[in-house]
């Protein structure tokens, strides 16, 4: 008998794989195992209590939010909690010499750096500089072709909503209905990134769609986008393998929801729009992070180019 899983029954989980077999799934005992290591490493942590107090340290004192916070502190060893001064300065430099990422390599020394405040530990590194990367937006050309194979009211109206508002994919889904002001053409983004609530506009053509969606609905659920196997809001993964496999039908490359919000600040900005208007409207707390916008715009240079270039 031939044990070969299907490959159509193969689920990617990373470096390994897990199989499902007649409904059923199968792990590897490699990662079943890693798996109990890592619930008695969770175990151990929350009963270590100065793990546990600075914790608290970096959502009380630090301001950093609890998902900013978990992330950087699973980057750490076992047992780290318990380093004295050269411990954590003897680790970083290590840190530094492995082949891993910058971004890991940063998470590390911020994580050090207010480990050694809360100890009183000299610690007064720079952290390692991280290789900027342009922003990805669609061709318009793409989005043209992704919309022509959208056969779903709700879908189109959620991709159309994030096209023409910029929102980023967590604000998008988690607009309710009563956030929607189809008279005025706005929408109130609650509960931002930047804890700030903002009032965007939204175009016509997005609105259209959207009244069709929301009249052909029969149900009581608030949100404006939701899932009806859990009766809450959608979810990111969802959507984000809808449009894997609406990129697969039309024939481009794969789409990701925040290239949906590159390619509007992108357009906008094509299109003459004024970066401080973008700047409220994209929900950034910075004018800097709204003017990599025009910085990385290849068009908008190539364009820049072609009229001021000198000729010899």
């Amino acid at each position: 008998m031939n044990s070969r899983i299907p490959k159509g029954n193969r689920i990617s989980s990373g470096p390994r794989e897990k199989y499902t077999l007649n409904g059923k799934k199968r792990y590897k005992m490699e990662e079943l195992l890693n798996l109990d290591q890592k619930k008695e490493y969770s175990k151990n942590r929350e009963a270590d209590e100065n793990y546990q107090d600075f914790y608290r340290y970096l959502r009380g004192i630090k301001n950093l939010a609890a998902s900013t916070s978990n992330r950087m502190l699973s980057r750490m060893p076992k047992g780290w909690t318990n380093w004295n001064e050269n411990d954590v300065n003897e680790f970083y430099f290590k840190t530094l010499d492995k082949s891993c990422s910058s971004t890991h390599k940063r998470q590390i020394h911020y994580c050090l750096k207010y480990f050694s405040e809360f100890k009183g530990y000299h610690f007064d590194n720079k952290p390692p500089r991280v290789h900027k990367k342009c922003r990805k937006n669609v061709e318009l050309e793409d989005v043209w072709k992704l919309l022509d194979v959208v056969d779903s009211d709700k879908y189109l109206a959620l991709i159309l909503t994030q096209l023409y508002t910029g929102l980023r994919p967590s604000e998008l889904l988690a607009l309710k209905i009563e956030d929607l002001d189809i008279d005025k053409r706005i929408i109130t983004v609650k509960n931002t990134k930047t804890y700030r609530d903002r009032i965007v506009p939204i175009h016509k053509k997005a609105l259209t769609i959207l009244r069709k969606y929301l009249a052909s609905r029969d149900d009581s659920n608030p949100h404006l986008f939701y899932s009806k196997y859990k009766k809450a809001q959608l979810n990111l993964q969802i959507y984000q393998k809808a449009l894997r496999e609406y990129s697969e039908k039309a024939k481009i490359k794969r789409v990701t929801p925040y290239q949906i919000r590159h390619t509007f600040a992108t357009q906008f900005i094509e299109n003459g729009g004024d970066i401080l208007i973008l700047k409220n409207i994209m929900g950034h707390s910075d004018i800097k992070t709204t003017e990599g916008y025009v910085h990385e715009n290849a068009n908008m240079i190539k364009k820049g180019y072609d009229k001021a270039c000198p000729e010899f």
